[in-house]
């Protein structure tokens, strides 16, 4: 198997090629190497350049991507005398990414990358850069995972007027006198577990002693900008209505849930980011952590920079996630020196990434352990 350095070589090696047969020739060797013994999936990767290639009878290729605001902006040029076209992009060396190759109009997976990520509107391809490392937790680090139960509840709600869903996530814990497990409440709920898997990382750290044991909350919305933006009224909802029918429920199971706030926290990301900001701050003796991802700040011309609920931010400890490739990062940038001016126990991330579930589900795992103090964990289940 070639490495990424003599595969750049030979790519380099073939556009520096005149003759036509000789060319065809190169051009053959290379994609041999690439697809041989499972050789380096595309793009290939060195440093701070990512190598895209597509192979194939195509008048037009274009890539598109997260650093690209999905808008076709960059052609592939076609190496003459050959099927194969190449694009050299450059990207922070940890940075991890989402693509897709636009082929004759029509828009793909790119067909030499078996990687790919799952997002609200489908899959994409991905890949990583050299530097990247994956902290994710999403796959188990542990010989037993003890997989934490999912029940769907419907209750009605008199703020909304209508029937709403939650689901409610009771891991497995030890039963002993005086414990109470610490709860996450999350926002997007069924996405977060569909799509960003967080019953799966929840497990995974549970089963390596990174967390407590932790319940949660997962509030699915219905009308998800009118709701999370527009609506002043939901933040109400999810603590009054949503979060009491589940502490009521968790109750009849006889599971404690903590009532002390600093082990309450709630999360969402992009609009959902803003909301459990807005959620925290409103309601601080029931959410004393908040832990918002790519945060939509700008909604409302940045309202939730001048919102009355700010005098409560020394009560509540932030942990605010951003990437840096066409995400939040300006504005979460300024809302973590606002905190951080009015007194509030603020943690600032920035990822290399995008506005992507891929972003949300890969770096939830750092916030969770940031806030449940992995140093002490008394009732962590021994494998």
């Amino acid at each position: 198997m070639q490495t990424s350095q003599q595969l750049i070589h030979s790519l380099i090696l073939l556009l520096g090629t005149h003759d036509p047969e000789e060319k065809k020739k190169v051009a053959d060797e290379l994609w041999e190497n690439l697809h041989s013994n499972n050789g380096s999936p595309l793009p290939i990767t060195l440093n701070d350049r990512a190598y895209f290639l597509y192979k194939g009878g195509a008048e037009n290729v274009m890539l598109v991507g997260d650093w690209t605001y999905w808008q076709p902006a960059i052609n592939l040029q076609k190496i003459e005398h050959t099927d194969l076209f190449y694009g050299i992009q450059e990207f922070h060396p940890t940075a991890r990414l989402q693509y897709k190759l636009i082929v004759d109009g029509n828009w793909i997976l790119d067909p030499s990358n078996t990687h790919t990520s799952i997002e609200g509107f489908g899959q994409n391809s991905e890949f990583w850069m050299p530097k990247y490392r994956d902290e994710s937790w999403l796959e188990p680090h542990s010989p037993v995972v003890h997989h934490g139960n999912i029940k769907r509840l419907e209750f009605n709600s008199k703020l909304l007027g209508e029937k709403r869903e939650i689901f409610l996530y009771t891991p497995e814990y030890k039963h002993t006198n005086g414990f109470s497990l610490p709860l996450l409440i999350v926002h997007d709920g069924a996405e977060a577990i569909t799509i960003g898997k967080f019953h799966h990382i929840l497990d995974n750290l549970q089963a390596a002693g990174k967390i407590p044991p932790c319940a949660a909350l997962f509030i699915t919305p219905k009308d998800r900008i009118g709701e999370y933006a527009l609506n002043a009224s939901y933040p109400e909802f999810c603590i009054n209505e949503a979060l009491y029918e589940a502490l009521a429920q968790w109750k009849k199971w006889n599971v404690p849930i903590s009532e002390d706030s600093s082990k309450r926290s709630v999360t969402g990301a992009s609009l959902g980011g803003l909301l459990a900001t807005k959620t925290s701050l409103q309601f601080p003796k029931d959410i004393g952590v908040c832990i918002a991802q790519s945060p939509s700040y700008w909604w409302n011309q940045a309202e939730i920079f001048h919102s009355p609920y700010l005098k409560n931010a020394p009560k509540v400890e932030f942990h605010l996630q951003t990437g840096t490739i066409c995400d939040a990062q300006k504005m979460t940038e300024s809302m973590f020196h606002r905190l951080k001016h009015l007194g509030a126990n603020v943690m600032y991330q920035e990822f290399h990434q995008s506005h992507t579930w891929g972003n949300w589900r890969t770096n939830l795992a750092s916030a969770l352990q940031s806030w449940l103090s992995p140093m002490s964990i008394p009732n962590h289940i021994q494998s």
